[in-house]
């Protein structure tokens, strides 16, 4: 890590509740010598909301509820702090605009999402901002090459240069699943924020056709979100409430997939896919939807994938059916992605980008071919 403890990095996160990223910076942050970091959060956790960073090593500074204050201080912090480098975590154009405003010259920026505007004027309107406010310096990365190519397609003709670096995942959260004793159930979970984009619903009805096939299997979502009440309530109706428990968040994720024989995985949109590779380096089988970013992470195992269209419930079924099958190619996946997304790769990558920040972003050859 040479050059990096001469080296300030303020992380502006959006928010600090339990997301992908949000769960893996603490030990990210730990990774780094103990100075490296401090913490800007535009919109504080709330009372009684899980802080990612509570009990962790740095100082935090914190925005607002209200956007345009939350800016205002952010403003005021980087002119400030402006020789420091800033690294965003998907806080959008605007907030990359105030740290353009206050004259921060060293940026790093991760794009961590496929969808960057809803309808034609939030399009035009967002495409304006970012183009004005990716310096020509600022380095950006993106968490796969499926989201990088989506950041740049959005951004055409102005195609910045964009880095892949995968997330973290085979970090020391993960650990193998103990051996399970014999049991007479197929618990099959889910593990992740309780919100649109998940394909929950579906997931649901999933669960109910799985039932139908296995009176045995029974079913668990570990996570929260603003989806909960409403998912309770289907299942209720559905008359599945006996055998699909919600669990809530969970910080150690031993107590999700230690229970569990398989996780089901039915996401429309992904930039990443997180729970897909804990769930494999926790030693369980997958049965995910073939969307692009989670085809990218098993591009060599597409045993685990069904498609998202009409036939993915007989799909699933043949999947369950075959499970040992699953279960057996499982090892060899673990290994791959314990390097492929091992928290190594990814501090390695945050080393070469903080302690190179002004490196035009046309300066560095890309690591994925488009």
């Amino acid at each position: 890590m040479m050059g990096i403890t001469d080296c300030r990095v303020c992380l502006v996160h959006y928010t600090s509740a339990p997301g992908g990223i949000e769960l893996l910076m603490p030990e990210i942050i730990r990774a780094f010598p103990g100075e490296t970091f401090t913490v800007f959060v535009i919109r504080p956790a709330g009372k009684g909301e899980f802080d990612v960073y509570e009990g962790v090593p740095v100082k935090v500074f914190r925005g607002s509820r209200n956007n345009l204050s939350a800016a205002l201080k952010l403003w005021r912090y980087a002119r400030i702090h402006r020789q420091t480098v800033f690294h965003g975590f998907n806080t959008g154009p605007f907030f990359m605009m105030v740290l353009r405003l206050a004259g921060v010259m060293k940026v790093v920026y991760s794009i961590r999402g496929t969808i960057h505007y809803h309808g034609t004027l939030q399009k035009t309107l967002r495409k304006i901002v970012w183009t004005a406010s990716i310096g020509s310096k600022y380095r950006i990365i993106a968490n796969s090459a499926y989201s990088r190519d989506i950041f740049r397609e959005f951004l055409a003709p102005f195609e910045p240069h964009v880095e892949v670096l995968y997330n973290p995942v085979g970090s020391s959260r993960i650990k193998p699943a103990p051996e399970m004793a014999a049991r007479d159930s197929l618990n099959i979970i889910y593990t992740g924020r309780l919100a649109d984009g998940k394909n929950l619903f579906r997931w649901i009805e999933m669960a109910v056709a799985i039932h139908s096939y296995r009176s045995d299997a029974f079913f668990f979502l570990f996570g929260d979100g603003p989806l909960r009440k409403e998912l309770e309530e289907y299942c209720s109706s559905l008359g599945a409430e006996g055998y699909i428990r919600f669990m809530g968040f969970v910080s150690d994720l031993s107590e999700a997939y230690g229970r569990a024989d398989l996780m089901m995985f039915l996401s429309e949109a992904e930039s990443f896919g997180n729970a897909v590779v804990e769930s494999i380096l926790s030693g369980v089988p997958v049965i995910a939807s073939a969307i692009p970013s989670v085809r990218e992470i098993f591009r060599d195992f597409p045993q685990f994938l069904v498609s998202a269209g009409g036939g993915m419930e007989q799909e699933i079924i043949d999947r369950i059916k075959g499970i040992n099958e699953l279960k057996a190619v499982v090892p060899l996946a673990c290994r791959q992605f314990s390097e492929r997304f091992s928290l190594e790769q990814h501090v390695k990558g945050l080393c070469s980008l903080y302690e190179n920040p002004g490196l035009s972003v046309n300066d560095t050859p890309s690591t994925e071919k488009r």
